[in-house]
């Protein structure tokens, strides 16, 4: 972990600060409403949605954060226990995230398009605006001495009237924002790409690797985020959308996949691996997902997900259920095998134990892990960053959720960047997998007005 942020909880503890979140309720229909009017106020705006579950969260600005090597992931564990210790919880909501944040991929690869981002970044917001039912608010977040003065009061009032007059604001004019294609893996040197991942796996030095694309756009136009995310909150509400700003650059995405979701005492994850497009109606939707479950290269790609987190997770749960036969998870543009995975935690608040264990997964990265890291930098070439990294939020009351960061692109200095990837088995099919990577580039592409 980074000197500043040892030196921050050390003041903290020092100082006997308590943590409180004042709430006070805002006008609006929905959290996303929001997105434009505090990416002009602040350097640093998360936001999650999850449709599905009724979930929405704006994370905005910063009072304390934790940022740190990859290498030191779970230590972040010792530290919120620290935390929670030390630090006298005054009025707070025990259901709401309390950190925001995200983990970079772990590419051997560095490239100075993703320098804005930190390797680890988890963050307590200054405001969470949110949503309970039909009701929005706005959670302030504050570390004040144990008595609650005067002082306070009079700052809390100042951040509410702040608040709501950034959410006044009128809205700026809607402009088409249109992107052109700069550049792209060549489809052919691709395939072959895949062709030496395939002649590696043959020779047993691999199990499995995935292999992604990054595809480059010139973006024109100033971007709408409230209208970007009606539209991927609508037409992808099983998934976990999101969005985070820090700076000028932007990183964004629908994920379908989740990595960790953890509930007081159980976890829950699943391994989402195999694809196929949808079909144009119902019948051949059920088709489709027929030849999805009985695909020989299919199975085998989704089979070695489930056993990597069975035996990574055994140390760490107790009572492992496996659903017997994969689902089928349906989006709008492609269909996924889905196994669902759950067990009682051995331990409490050791969130990035768990997660250090399983992350990266065969799903994102390939199997063994270390050979398919080193393989990547000569295969794909590029800095992954953020991309299938992890998004989430978590508290100090045992709840949090992660989410693999994929379905995703970062925007920065007026390119776009969309990724996608694939995971190759020996009975991988070139031509097939560049398909498929042109169907996960979709979501994002699909937002815009293409020149191309």
């Amino acid at each position: 972990m980074n000197n500043s942020g040892q030196n921050i909880l050390i003041d903290l503890i020092k100082d006997n600060l308590a943590f409180y979140q004042i709430v006070f309720p805002v006008e609006g229909k929905q959290v996303s409403d929001f997105i434009d009017a505090f990416d002009r106020n602040s350097d640093l705006i998360i936001y999650h949605s999850k449709p599905s579950a009724d979930t929405e969260y704006l994370a905005i600005g910063d009072i304390f954060h934790f940022d740190f090597s990859n290498e030191d992931l779970s230590q972040l564990d010792e530290f919120l226990l620290i935390f929670k210790d030390n630090v006298t919880a005054g009025e707070t909501i025990e259901n709401l995230p309390l950190f925001f944040g995200y983990t970079k991929f772990p590419s051997v690869v560095k490239e100075k398009y993703w320098n804005k981002f930190k390797d680890n970044f988890w963050v307590i917001p200054q405001y969470l605006i949110f949503n309970k039912g039909q009701n929005l608010f706005c959670a302030q977040n504050i570390f004040t001495t144990s008595a609650f003065d005067e002082l306070d009061k009079k700052f809390i009032e100042e951040s509410q009237n702040f608040i709501t007059n950034i959410i006044k604001e009128e809205i700026r004019i809607k402009e088409e924002v249109r992107i052109k294609k700069l550049s792209d893996d060549d489809s052919l040197i691709w395939k072959q790409k895949v062709n030496e991942a395939i002649k590696d796996i043959k020779e047993n030095k691999l199990q499995k690797i995935v292999l992604a694309r990054k595809v480059n756009y010139k973006i024109t136009g100033s971007i709408d985020w409230s209208g970007i995310f009606e539209k991927l909150n609508s037409d992808y509400s099983d998934c976990f959308n999101f969005l985070i700003k820090t700076e000028s650059d932007y990183f964004f995405g629908s994920s379908p996949e989740l990595l960790g979701k953890f509930e007081k005492d159980l976890f829950r994850t699943e391994a989402l691996a195999g694809s196929i497009n949808r079909g144009s109606d119902e019948y051949e939707d059920s088709d489709l997902a027929l030849l999805l479950s009985a695909s020989k290269k299919n199975k085998k790609e989704h089979d070695i997900v489930i056993e990597h987190l069975r035996e990574n997770l055994q140390n760490h749960l107790f009572n492992i259920e496996i659903d017997e036969t994969p689902l089928i998870k349906r989006l709008k543009n492609i269909q996924h095998l889905q196994t669902k995975i759950s067990g009682r935690l051995k331990e409490n608040l050791r969130y990035f134990h768990i997660i250090k264990s399983i992350f990266p997964t065969p799903a994102i990265c390939g199997i063994p892990t270390r050979q398919s890291l080193d393989e990547l930098k000569t295969l794909e070439g590029f800095d992954r960053g953020l991309y299938s990294g992890i998004v989430g939020a978590f508290n100090l009351f045992g709840e949090a959720e992660f989410y693999v960061a994929i379905r995703s692109a970062l925007i920065s200095e007026n390119i776009l960047t969309a990724f996608a990837g694939c995971g190759i088995v020996e009975e991988s099919n070139p031509e097939e997998e560049f398909t498929e990577t042109e169907l996960k580039l979709q979501p994002i592409i699909s937002l815009f007005s293409n020149e191309n």
